[in-house]
């Protein structure tokens, strides 16, 4: 589909420029890495997804034929709500804290994906949030903004 090109290709450059980037930092080894090291290790696999997202739709296409769909209206709202979350999450992460922040971003994130049930939704969010801090926190033990509360 045209999707999937356009799409592989925005990836494509993004993970070659991850990799050119992160050239300018020391990469190190596997038992010993740099601090380019995880940037170039994560540009690479981009690079790589991308480039079978590229290969896979240049194949459906040819076996298919297809035409590709525009974005719909409804489309477009969940995208630009997406982002404006998003937004709005980073400039009160700080000010806030993780535990409200994110709380409330995926909460909001569930809600514009469509999920119905609220019981769900809290659930989900709570163990979320949960599961973050317990592996960051408590095993990585790397500090997470508190914010306001202090937690």
């Amino acid at each position: 589909m045209k999707r999937d090109l356009i799409s592989g290709i925005f990836w494509l450059c993004i993970g070659l420029g991850l990799c050119i980037w992160s050239s300018a930092y020391p990469i190190g080894t596997l038992t010993q890495p740099g601090s380019g090291f995880l940037p170039f290790g994560l540009g690479a696999l981009v690079t790589l997804f991308s480039l079978i997202l590229i290969g896979s739709s240049a194949k459906s296409k040819a076996e298919t034929g297809e035409k590709s769909v525009p974005l719909s209206m409804g489309r477009w709202k969940k995208v630009v709500s997406t982002i404006l979350v998003l937004v709005i999450a980073g400039l009160f992460f700080e000010k806030v804290g993780y535990l409200l922040t994110f709380f409330f971003l995926s909460l909001f994130l569930m809600i514009i994906a469509g999920l119905r049930s609220w019981r769900q939704i809290v659930l989900i969010a709570f163990f979320t949030t949960l599961g973050i801090y317990l592996c960051f926190v408590l095993l990585l033990k790397q500090p997470l903004p508190t914010g306001f509360l202090g937690v």
